[in-house]
């Protein structure tokens, strides 16, 4: 989703753990053992599920520990993804902006007259996230700005087709 250093970083980090299993699996296995939590596997960001980002950098968070254990040794040769203070920093602000519209997501079964209200819904948040410089990286304030300008290029589409004229008029039927 992301292309930001520590968001490729975890990316990178997971695919080789995962992906050896006759080395660093086991690390990885040790490592959660020595802090003291049960074995969990990283789940993999998928680029067609957006949310995996979310689920991703969730996780890498809640199991710094292990993450910080496995990076830090060097007989394993993961120190390139060792994620320094600012990068943990700027991954738990990624999360929170990608929290909102994940659990928004989460919540039902949605439709076609959804779309709008969620693209809506999408738009509002990134646009309260967006313009609190003071509290996210500008790395941050800038992706979801990119992110924005992609979710109004869609938006646009909407207007041209016929189907999401229909299901938006029966959207509204339904709320008056």
């Amino acid at each position: 989703m992301l292309t930001d250093s520590c968001f490729w970083k975890i990316c990178k980090l997971a695919f080789k753990i995962i992906h050896s299993s006759t080395v660093l699996l086991p690390a990885w296995d040790t490592a959660f053992r020595e802090a003291g939590l049960a074995v969990r596997q990283i789940p993999r960001d998928v680029v067609t599920r957006w949310n995996s980002s979310f689920d991703m950098a969730d996780f890498i968070i809640d199991y710094r520990v292990p993450v910080d254990l496995m990076t830090n040794k060097r007989s394993l040769g993961l120190a390139m993804y060792a994620l320094e203070e600012h990068e943990w920093d700027m991954l738990e602000q990624l999360r929170d902006v990608l929290k909102d519209a994940t659990l928004f997501f989460s919540r039902g079964t949605r439709n076609l007259a959804m779309v709008i209200p969620a693209m809506d819904y999408i738009d509002e948040i990134f646009t309260t996230k967006m313009l609190n410089t003071q509290q996210f990286n500008p790395a941050i304030c800038a992706a979801v700005g990119l992110v924005k300008k992609t979710l109004n290029k869609y938006y646009q589409q909407t207007d041209l087709s016929k189907l999401y004229r229909l299901a938006m008029s029966m959207y509204l039927s339904m709320l008056f």
